[in-house]
């Protein structure tokens, strides 16, 4: 059997999304969690800092819409980019990697840095935490360090912030529902593929593990019927994220 490993942050969406395409497909995995302080004591064989990195039998690579095409020339078997719906997957994939997971980053950039965000920040530290010990005082400091992130800063530049919060998280919310449609999948599809599993992980992860007291998503019903599909196909909890943190059921928001 091959040797496979995913190194990132649970806290990663890119790396939840890498990794719900292996639970999909029932590949055997070792999750390694990397400390965000000491990036290159776990990923520093690929000269760089960035997550999630895939390795298999010691090759490795980096971009998680990318971990698909490799993992279904790997294992051709529940196929997560299926050629016949190249053109429609594509579309809805650039969609994804340009808006929707780039706003999850939004509220870091310019949204109130109220007791809200504080409180969550501080979850999120102690989420990491888990995997990979932080000073007391990291953890304090913790939504600071969020908004002076280069990566945030990076994302940023990626987004029009003329349009308020607000507006845009209506907005992408329609445009979701739209790309859902009648499903059962993502694009209309009869199967999951890649699409569904990069955003599923996003919007269950607050909720599982107590960011949100609710899983807000499904009070839609087009939305929680496809969230009810695609969970059919994960374990319980698809985040990565270790299960002592994890403080509610996906099934209960879902019955």
């Amino acid at each position: 059997m091959p040797q496979i490993k995913l190194y990132g942050y649970a806290t990663s969406p890119y790396v939840r999304k890498t990794g719900c395409f292996l639970y999909y497909k029932g590949i055997d995995f070792t999750h390694v969690p990397v400390n965000p302080l000491k990036p290159n004591a776990t990923i520093g064989h690929t000269n760089g800092t960035q997550v999630p990195v895939l390795e298999v039998d010691g090759e490795w690579r980096r971009e998680s819409s990318d971990h698909a095409r490799w993992l279904d020339e790997l294992f051709p078997e529940k196929p997560l980019y299926p050629l016949e719906h190249k053109e429609k997957i594509d579309e809805i994939d650039r969609w994804i990697s340009g808006t929707y997971l780039t706003s999850l980053f939004r509220v870091a950039i310019d949204g109130p840095f109220d007791r809200q965000f504080i409180s969550r920040a501080w979850r999120l530290a102690a989420i990491v935490n888990a995997d990979t010990p932080l000073p007391l005082p990291v953890r304090l400091i913790w939504p600071l360090g969020l908004r002076r992130a280069k990566f945030i800063q990076h994302m940023a530049q990626h987004m029009d912030l003329t349009e308020s919060f607000e507006d845009m998280q209506v907005r992408i919310f329609s445009e979701l529902v739209a790309h859902i449609g009648d499903g059962p999948y993502m694009g209309g599809l009869d199967q999951p593929t890649m699409l569904d599993f990069a955003v599923f992980p996003q919007m269950v992860f607050g909720y599982l593990f107590g960011l949100q007291e609710s899983l807000i998503a499904a009070m839609d019903p087009t939305v929680k019927a496809w969230l009810k599909r695609v969970s059919d196909h994960l374990p319980e909890n698809p985040t990565l994220a270790a299960d002592k943190m994890q403080v509610h059921s996906l099934a209960e928001a879902l019955a």
